[in-house]
This record gives structure tokens, C-alpha cells and sequence, in this order.
């Protein structure tokens, strides 16, 4: 049987109030019983030095005996107490013992004691004992007193009651604690399960596709809080890749229904002989052709890199030499637009540990991004240098820049910032996802930043290695 987790969760909660108050009305009870055997142990110490200290006083030196009267009434009194008093003189001129005079009180005295202890504790393990102590006078040993009593301890009437009182009181407090605890365990554990159970349905929903939902349901328990935000992480992740998956999927569809329709449209003339067969014809469907190859290619390598199945060539390099590699296969495009293309490594003779022909590849993307987006008379800046210990290789143009809302989404596949596609104003939107895929496999990161009017600047990180 599957139970709720506010069920479970007050179930614990109340189990473990009940032990927790168990265990500590065990102790107290426990702790109560032992003060008051210490406590009748020290009253019976005190009661018979009490008698020691009153027999005593009764002494007559002149005839070496006691007063019997006075010890009668001592030896009575100490009776109300549970105490059998026998006073005895050195020489056994007095030999007065009350449970010769009172044997029936004595008994009677000594009966209640037992069931005063029976009653509070059925298995006490009591029995009558005696003590024998000295009497003197100024120094001089008189006689002897021996006392008799049920023990080891005896409580009396009035330690009993209140004994007694005290536990019924504590049972009474216990009960009333265990029901307000339990109903606080019920509300803590229905607010403790209220967001797991909203974090459960949300889970449920998002299992069944329905990326995006969020739960709404608040707490302040730490755990449960990072819990919750990451589970609305995670739809909003799902979300923006089920919209990234159903883009890429009519992108692709896109890509390829433009040259297919192309080449049937013409294969179809060509068959119809509304066309006739020439060089210039077949030529232009092997543009076409081409371009798909490009893209399938393209859409093969990104896979590639982001399964891990791209194998790096790492090797130590110079970034000058990189650059100006570059630069110079570059220099003809740069020129033909009239767009100044500018270097800059610090320090000189920077270099770094890589896959030299992937990291050209990914330059390479950046800087004909960068020239398409530059017009005539623009700048482009292509950067090396050393912070702390990463290798930054930044390209930057003084083009129209691009609008901070596309920024986060640039290196997505078939990302273009013109929603026309047009093959005037950029590739296939695959290049910049192929340039963060290398740079990754790198362990590096690429940023972008744009200001409107004033241009762009991409930034390559790759962490420095020994050369």
C-alpha cells in the first residue's frame, strides 16, 4: 500500500514526539525516584541523630541511668516515624526497647511502610534492618541506641502523596504536550509535503511534455526552495529545447526544400524539353548539389563535436603566426570591400596548446561574419593576448551590431539574426554552433557583445597549457 508523504511525514513526526516525550517522562520519573530515595535516606539520618541527640540529654550521671519517662515518649515519637527505639545502658542497668512495650504498634508501624513502598513500587525489595549507635556524656561512652526500620528507604505518607501527584501531573502535561505535537507535526508536515507534492505534479506534467510549466507553490526551506528553482530550470530548459528541436526541424526542412525544389523544378523543364540540356545548366545544379553536400557535411560535423566523437590534435602553436595566417587569406576579400582588417597579438611571441586547424576554423567563421556585417570604410579587429591563465583570441567590427535580444540565442543552430535567410546576408546558421562546439571541446568558452551603431565583438577563452 503506497501512502502520502503528509501521512508518512505525520506519522514520523508523531513517532517520534511520542518516544521523545516517552524517554524524557522516563527519565523524569526516573530522576523524581531517586531524588526522593536520597531524600528519605537523608530524613531518616537526620530523625536518628535527632533520637541520638534527645536520648542523650537524658542521661542522670548521678545514678548512671536514663530517664525512662523521657525516653518513652522519645521512643513513641520516633514510632510516628517508622523508627523502633531501644535505648540500652553501658553496664545493662537500662534495657528499654519499645517493641517489647508496643509490639503490636511496632508491627502495625512497620506493615505500613512496606505497602507505602509496595504501593509505589510492586517489586521493592525491602526488609527490616537495625543500626547500633553510642551514647556519651561529656566524652564518656553512656550506652548504646539501636534503631530498627523497614528498608534500605521507606517513603512516608506525605512523600507519597506528593510523589504521586507529581507523576499524575507529569503523565497529565505529557498528554496534553503529545496532542499539541502531533498537531504541529500534522501542519509541518502538510507544509513541508505541499511543495514536494506541487513539485511532483509539475515533474508529472513535464514527463507527459508539457514543457514550460512552473510551480507557483512557495517555501522557505532551503533544500526544497533549490529543489523547486531547479525543476523550473528544467522546464524552461526543456521548453526552449523543444522550440530549438521544432526550429531546427523546419530550418533543416527549410535548408533543403529550396535547392530540392530548384533542381526538380529544372530536372522536370529539362524532361519536358521546355529546357534544353546545356554546361551552364548542369552547372547550376551542381551549385545546388553542393550546397546541400555543405550542409548535411555541416550538420555532420556538429554532431560529431558534440557527441565527443572529434578527435583533437593538440599541439603548441604561435598565435602571431595564426593570426597573420589569416589575415592573409583574408586580404583580398578585405580589400575588394574596402574594409580595414587589423592585428594585435600581446605579447609577442604568445602562444598555446591546441587543435591549430579547428581554431582557424572557428577564426576563420568569425572573421567573415565579421566582414559581411562591416561596410565600406568599417574596421575589423582580430586580437590575441594572455589573461591570467587563458588565451583570448577576440574578433571585433565597427558593423551596425546586433540587438541584445538575439545574443543568447547566436550560437544555436540555424540561428540567423535576419529572419529573411537570405543567402545575401548569411550562411546557413550553422557556423557559429560549429565555433562554440570546437572552442568547448577545448575547454574554452565564446561570448558575444554588441552594441547598436558601434559594432561587435566575439571572444574566444581557451585555457593556457604548457608549451
Amino acid at each position: 500500500m503506497v501512502h502520502s508523504l503528509k501521512a508518512k511525514l505525520t506519522v514520523y513526526f508523531s513517532a517520534l514526539l511520542i518516544f521523545s516525550l516517552g524517554a524524557m517522562t522516563l527519565l523524569f520519573n526516573l530522576t523524581l525516584d531517586n531524588l526522593f530515595a536520597h531524600y528519605a535516606n537523608d530524613q531518616r539520618q537526620r530523625q536518628i541523630q535527632q533520637i541520638i541527640e534527645q536520648v542523650e540529654e537524658q542521661y542522670l550521671p548521678e545514678s548512671q541511668s536514663y530517664n525512662i519517662d523521657a525516653v518513652e515518649v522519645i521512643g513513641n515519637a520516633a514510632l510516628q516515624n517508622g523508627l523502633i527505639v531501644h535505648v540500652q545502658t553501658r553496664n545493662g542497668e537500662v534495657d528499654w526497647d519499645i517493641s517489647i512495650h508496643k509490639a503490636q504498634e511496632c508491627q502495625i508501624a512497620l506493615q505500613h511502610a512496606e505497602e507505602n513502598m509496595h504501593s509505589r513500587y510492586p517489586s521493592f525489595n525491602g526488609a527490616y534492618s537495625e543500626t547500633t549507635y553510642d551514647l556519651s556524656s561529656d566524652g564518656t561512652l553512656t550506652g548504646y541506641l539501636t534503631v530498627g526500620y523497614y528498608g534500605p528507604y521507606a517513603l512516608d505518607d506525605d512523600a507519597l502523596i506528593l510523589l504521586n501527584t507529581l507523576n499524575r501531573v507529569t503523565l497529565g502535561l505529557g498528554i496534553a504536550f503529545l496532542l499539541v505535537a502531533m498537531v504541529l507535526a500534522f501542519f509541518a508536515a502538510r507544509r513541508i509535503a505541499r511543495p514536494i507534492s506541487a513539485t511532483v505534479e509539475v515533474t508529472r506534467s513535464i514527463a507527459e511534455g508539457d514543457y514550460g510549466r512552473k510551480i507557483e507553490t512557495k517555501t522557505k526551506t532551503k533544500e526544497l526552495a533549490s529543489l523547486m528553482q531547479s525543476v523550473n530550470e528544467m522546464s524552461e530548459t526543456l521548453k526552449l529545447r523543444e522550440q530549438q528541436k521544432r526550429r531546427m526541424t523546419a530550418d533543416v526542412a527549410h535548408e533543403l526544400r529550396t535547392p530540392l525544389t530548384n533542381l526538380q523544378s529544372h530536372v522536370e523543364a529539362v524532361i519536358d524539353g521546355i529546357w534544353e540540356p546545356s554546361p551552364e545548366l548542369f552547372q547550376g545544379y551542381r551549385e545546388e548539389i553542393l550546397r546541400l553536400t555543405r550542409l548535411v557535411e555541416q550538420l555532420q560535423e556538429l554532431s560529431n563535436l558534440e557527441s565527443g566523437q572529434i578527435i583533437l590534435h593538440l599541439e603548441p602553436m604561435s598565435v602571431a603566426e595564426l593570426l597573420e595566417d589569416i589575415r592573409l587569406d583574408f586580404l583580398a576579400r578585405f580589400q575588394n570591400k574596402g574594409v580595414a582588417f587589423e592585428l594585435d597579438t600581446t605579447p609577442e611571441g604568445l602562444a598555446m596548446v591546441c587543435d591549430q586547424d579547428r581554431i582557424k576554423q572557428c577564426l576563420t567563421n568569425l572573421v567573415s561574419n565579421a566582414l559581411r556585417a562591416t561596410p565600406e570604410s568599417g574596421i575589423v579587429r582580430l586580437e590575441g593576448r594572455q589573461e591570467k591563465d587563458l588565451i583570448q583570441l577576440s574578433v571585433s567590427d565597427t558593423g551596425e551590431g546586433i540587438p541584445e535580444e538575439h545574443l543568447s540565442q547566436l550560437f544555436e543552430r540555424f540561428y540567423r539574426v535576419d529572419p529573411s535567410r537570405s543567402q545575401q546576408t548569411g550562411g546557413m546558421g550553422i557556423g557559429l554552433a560549429i565555433t562554440k562546439s570546437i572552442v568547448e571541446a577545448h575547454g574554452g568558452t565564446i561570448t558575444a557583445e554588441s552594441v547598436i551603431g558601434k559594432g561587435s565583438k566575439f571572444t574566444i577563452c581557451i585555457p593556457l597549457q604548457s608549451v
